[in-house]
């Protein structure tokens, strides 16, 4: 095997055509470079294994918008590329560090893989993090209905979280696939340093999960309090209702117009009326008030 020295690795920020080919890999994979718009995957091929990743970024504001961008890695026995549109602070980082300490160790090409893989997996969870303070926030305004776009934006992370999970569940069965042995020759340390990112694939997707049954939770709330509140509308208007009906009934009555109506000749007609109408509506009030329906924490 050829030893691993600082020019195993490296690093290309602006792939074109020219440079990808001069590197003699496989024709499909400079394609997929170019192209862009590939799933996580990771394929083989007779000049080395072929990854697709995703590194993201979020852009804080109203909502979460979810930045993805493509990290392609091909590995043989001779050397490994990174290749990415433009300058990602992730990947430099760890380049620097491996150019920093290449020397001093005796690496395998499976310890430089892990490095690349491991950081970028790794990057997940501060992003997994601020997602849950976010769902923290969303929570809180629904419950303290302090929000009036909260469906909107419950609605919004929901499909930021399945977008996420689109790019990084796949990783699952890509990383299996080199635990299986049937992409690289890796020595047992290094399967053991990629089970270790397999595992961290398998929290963030748990943790995207996990998530995403909480925005449920939350969706769910946010329409039973919607239906709450109606249904308390809706039972201000009944018991209105109710009490004008009552009153209704007595102006009803006496304003048949029959000739033969005692109360219609007598002076004291109307204010009897009047006060029929207040007698009957308190009583109706009375009644509600006994039954527990006018009580304040259930009309407001």
């Amino acid at each position: 095997m050829t030893a691993i020295d600082s020019s195993f690795w490296r690093d290309i920020t602006t792939p074109n055509r020219a440079d990808l080919e001069a590197l003699a890999i496989h024709e499909l994979v400079i394609d997929d470079i170019l192209h862009g718009g590939q799933r996580t995957k990771i394929e083989r091929y007779a000049e080395g294994v072929f990854f697709v990743f995703y590194a993201f970024t979020f852009e804080s504001g109203d909502a979460l918008e979810l930045q993805p961008t493509p990290i392609y890695v091909f590995i043989t026995p001779q050397h490994l590329y990174t290749i990415h549109d433009g300058a990602i602070e992730l990947i430099r980082v760890a380049h620097e560090r491996w150019l920093a300490h290449v020397d001093a160790r005796n690496d395998t090409y499976g310890d430089v893989l892990h490095s690349v893989l491991d950081i970028i997996v790794d990057s997940y969870f501060p992003l997994i993090d601020d997602i849950g303070d976010y769902v923290e926030k969303v929570e809180l305004a629904v419950l303290m209905d302090t929000n009036h776009n909260d469906l909107r934006t419950v609605l919004h992370l929901k499909r930021t979280l399945l977008e996420l999970r689109r790019y990084v569940a796949p990783a699952r069965e890509a990383l299996n696939a080199l635990l299986r042995g049937d992409m690289l020759l890796l020595d047992q340390a290094s399967i053991m340093k990629i089970q270790d990112v397999y595992d961290h694939v398998l929290r963030t997707v748990d943790a995207i999960d996990l998530h995403r049954d909480m925005l449920a939770s939350i969706l769910d709330v946010h329409l039973s309090v919607q239906s709450n509140k109606l249904n308390n509308v809706m039972k201000i208007l009944t018991i209105a209702s109710v009490i004008l009906m009552v009153n209704s009934l007595i102006a009803g009555i006496y304003g048949m117009n029959f000739a033969h109506m005692p109360e219609l000749a007598w002076g004291y007609g109307y204010a009897y009326a009047i006060g029929l109408m207040v007698m009957a509506s308190s009583a109706v009030i009375v009644y509600f008030h006994r039954k527990g329906w006018l009580r304040g924490d259930e009309v407001r």
